[in-house]
């Protein structure tokens, strides 16, 4: 009798990894220590139980389970490679600190405007193992898979057609306990690309390769092409950072993979951002608010406030997740004209904003709930002519939220309730 395959977690990838090991006959034990599972307990002696270990991302390398099961010499993936398994078409791996999702849906939205089967799946919301089992999954379809670090560690079997990497600058490091720890786990996808997958890489990815000694011939680097940025449209989103980086890794690959541009740029300047992503939410009284809760690291925020004309006030802030936010806040001082901060990270940053504000004489805030920093914000735009009060926080939102998305859905709210109740007249 065969021996079952173990689930760990409970969340949509695990539950779309069970669906589709149900629907290929395999039996499934799904293990949650929140008791959301057919167990909630997993031993040392447990571990010859079963013939497979399929993690969801949100087990690190240093969690008992994992530990468990890597250390035991069985099949070890992730909910991706275990899926890439039974998907008959090709794949193509997009990942990056920021900016993978934009580009993940961009390149799915333009191999469908060329006719292609194509679908978007993994870390962008919608698991690759569902993919797996819908009509899309069929010889010569593209399945174009955004793919975090956490996606990347057990990535063993995971084949790839061609790989996509935005650009690399400071996250996770509450998960990782260096920088370079960090690029290693995403590192790891070289070595799922298949011997003539096409490979492009941002100029940031590059030098990160060269500074670690990590080699890899096939790569393209995707250098700024000032004769395909003339083809976008004025209003396009690829016009501005931090989007346009994002455009060109998009655009070398389309060469590579031999598609008419044209294609390319009718979708770029067609494309609308998801929600939460750097625009424009409301107007009033001469002030702007941007809504960017999807930032939720330092390189992010920098990029928001690089794309956006001063006069800035910023609200930033939420939970902390490690890295060095001293620099961060030294850096933001010098793009931004009033600060509002928030939440778990509020003092910290305070503490790096504080003198450098202090002596350009720019207003500094810190409240600790979200709703009272955007009331404030609103308040600090009013006085000070053109105004753009954006909402990029740098910072995750769990102090306070259960998402970015919430963040954002907030902000909005509040945005909203102030404008409707004149109170920025």
């Amino acid at each position: 009798m065969s021996k079952p395959y173990a689930i760990f977690g409970a969340g949509l990838s695990a539950q779309a990894a069970r669906r589709l090991a149900q629907a290929k006959g395999l039996k499934v034990v799904l293990i949650d220590q929140a008791g959301a599972g057919d167990r909630d307990t997993f031993e040392l002696c447990d571990v010859a139980q079963f013939a497979c270990f399929v993690f969801s991302p949100g087990f690190a390398a240093e969690h008992p389970w994992r530990v468990l099961a890597e250390g035991s010499g069985l099949p070890c993936v992730s909910e991706l490679a275990f899926a890439a398994r039974y998907w008959q078409g090709r794949i193509i791996g997009i990942t990056g600190t920021n900016g993978k999702t934009t580009l993940t849906a961009l390149v799915d939205k333009a191999l469908r405007r060329c006719g292609h089967v194509s679908v978007a799946a993994g870390n962008i919301g919608y698991p690759f193992s569902d993919a797996a089992l819908a009509e899309s999954n069929q010889p010569g379809a593209y399945a174009v898979i955004e793919i975090s670090s956490f996606q990347a560690e057990l990535s063993n079997g995971l084949q790839l057609d061609a790989l996509l990497w935005t650009n690399f600058a400071e996250d996770h490091l509450d998960r990782y306990v260096s920088m370079s720890r960090y690029f290693r786990a995403k590192a790891r996808l070289f070595d799922c690309l298949k011997s003539k997958g096409l490979c492009v890489i941002g100029p940031q990815v590059a030098d990160w390769m060269a500074n670690l000694s990590k080699e890899f011939d096939a790569c393209t680097i995707a250098d700024e092409d000032a004769a395909l940025a003339f083809e976008l449209a004025t209003d396009c989103v690829f016009n501005r950072l931090p989007y346009s980086e994002n455009f060109y890794v998009a655009a070398k690959f389309w060469s590579l993979l031999g598609e008419l541009p044209a294609r390319l740029i009718e979708v770029a300047n067609e494309f609308k951002l998801a929600s939460h992503r750097l625009g424009v939410v409301a107007e009033c009284e001469g002030v702007r608010f941007w809504n960017d809760s999807k930032a939720t690291n330092f390189h992010a925020a920098l990029a928001a406030l690089d794309s956006v004309d001063r006069p800035i006030v910023w609200i930033g802030g939420g939970s902390l997740k490690g890295g060095a936010v001293e620099a961060f806040g030294k850096e933001v001082t010098k793009r931004i004209d009033a600060a509002v901060l928030y939440g778990e990270a509020s003092e910290r940053l305070a503490a790096a904003l504080a003198e450098p504000m202090k002596s350009a004489q720019k207003p500094l805030q810190i409240h600790n709930r979200f709703e009272d920093a955007v009331w404030a914000a609103a308040e600090l735009a009013k006085r000070i002519p053109s105004a753009n009060v954006i909402l990029s926080p740098g910072f995750s939102s769990f102090d306070q939220f259960s998402s970015y998305q919430a963040r954002g859905k907030s902000f909005l709210d509040l945005v909203l309730s102030l404008k409707n109740a004149r109170k920025l007249s």
